[in-house]
């Protein structure tokens, strides 16, 4: 059986009762069908550039104890290739490693400075950082005028009508809403009130929807998506005064 351990400078390697180790700088890693190969690429004695340490088949391995020789590969490189050399970072967060983050100190009290990493999918999934208050802004649609609104609830919470200039119907959302999301719809028209039709998956909640603008005044509309009835209720409606 084998055996292959993350040391502070270097792995060791356990197999039949042979025991290797090898500095991280010096350790090349090959996988060959179900066999990971293990070499020592120093210069240090002249003679051990290129030399099979070790081809351990991946049945014979105990610890790490993986479900295949790839992801067996994978944690055994991830000893080797850390940024600067020399080891596996102990402080690193991993796809293939549980309760890593649950193990991290808690902050209670979350402050508008606060960073958090994200992978931006706009730029190739590179990470990058952002501040709380960006994360909890409405995602905001702006549009002067339209005949049909229709929200795409996966990028926006909160839609501005400035200066609408005809009836407006506001159509059923797109996107996929979750239980308890919100959205806000800010409406105005261009000085002449206009119709207002909503689609059936609106539901007025202790509250009557306006059927026009008033003209030149602001009308807001609170939303609350409710997944059993499929509907999204309309739980405000307040017009400038």
């Amino acid at each position: 059986m084998a055996t292959i351990t993350n040391l502070t400078s270097g792995i060791e390697i356990d197999f039949k009762g042979a025991v290797t180790y090898i500095k991280h700088g010096n350790v090349k890693l090959l996988k060959r069908g179900n066999n990971i190969n293990v070499y020592d690429d120093s210069d240090d004695d002249g003679n051990q550039r290129g030399q099979v340490y070790i081809s351990i088949p991946f049945s014979e391995v105990t610890s790490p104890s993986e479900a295949n020789i790839d992801a067996l590969y994978t944690t055994v490189r991830g000893y080797i290739d850390v940024s600067g050399g020399g080891g596996a970072d102990t402080n690193a967060v991993h796809v293939n490693a549980a309760n890593e983050i649950t193990a991290i100190t808690e902050k209670t009290t979350i402050a508008n400075i606060d960073e958090f990493i994200i992978e931006d999918s706009g730029a190739s999934f590179v990470k990058k950082s952002v501040k709380r208050k960006a994360i909890i802004d409405p995602i905001s649609i702006t549009t002067a005028s339209t005949a049909t609104l229709t929200i795409d609830t996966d990028v926006s919470d909160f839609a501005t009508i400035t200066a609408q200039a005809e009836g407006l119907t506001i159509a059923a959302p797109t996107g996929s809403p979750v239980e308890g999301q919100k959205l806000i719809i800010r409406l105005k028209d261009d000085g002449s009130a206009r119709a207002i039709t909503f689609n059936a998956i609106f539901r007025a909640l202790g509250v009557t929807l306006p059927t026009t603008t008033v003209a030149s005044k602001i009308t807001y509309l609170g939303l609350v998506y409710n997944s059993t009835d499929t509907k999204w209720d309309i739980v405000a409606t307040k017009t400038e005064a």
